[in-house]
């Protein structure tokens, strides 16, 4: 192959690398504008508002009478005892209740240091640091 050759060639790969990349340029422009024109169907224009997100919560449940916090407190405190270093989801389970109903029972046996904690989130285990009152 001669210089002149070689050029050539360089010049036609040349060529077709800028038609491939504006190719890709163009597809990607056509998916970015799809991508854009429904996110602008589904969200209205301006900010949401506090009525807003209040708006698309579910409503609160009824309020617990302190009695009832209490006797769920000494029924979290019951699994506790029975079985210590257990995650909130196990002992949850184990009293046929969602862990998010137990925040309030088991913050109050925090407070009251019935109760230990040991890690974080999802990796918390609760252990008994009382026996439990008669």
């Amino acid at each position: 192959m001669t210089a002149l050759d070689i050029s050539v060639l360089e010049a036609s790969v040349e060529a077709l690398i800028q038609q491939q990349v504006a190719s890709y340029e163009e597809q990607l422009r056509e998916a970015l504008a799809g991508v854009l024109s429904k996110t602008r169907r589904e969200r209205p224009r301006g900010r949401a508002t506090k009525s807003d997100a209040a708006s698309k919560r579910s409503a609160p449940g009824p309020r617990r009478v302190p009695e009832e916090l209490e006797a769920l407190a000494e029924r979290f405190f019951a699994a506790v005892e029975a079985t210590p270093g257990e995650t909130m989801l196990t002992l949850a389970g184990s009293l046929g209740l969602r862990s998010k109903e137990l925040e309030r029972p088991v913050l109050r046996l925090k407070k009251a240091g019935r109760i230990k904690t040991v890690g974080e989130r999802n990796w918390t285990r609760y252990f008994a640091m009382t026996p439990r009152a008669a």
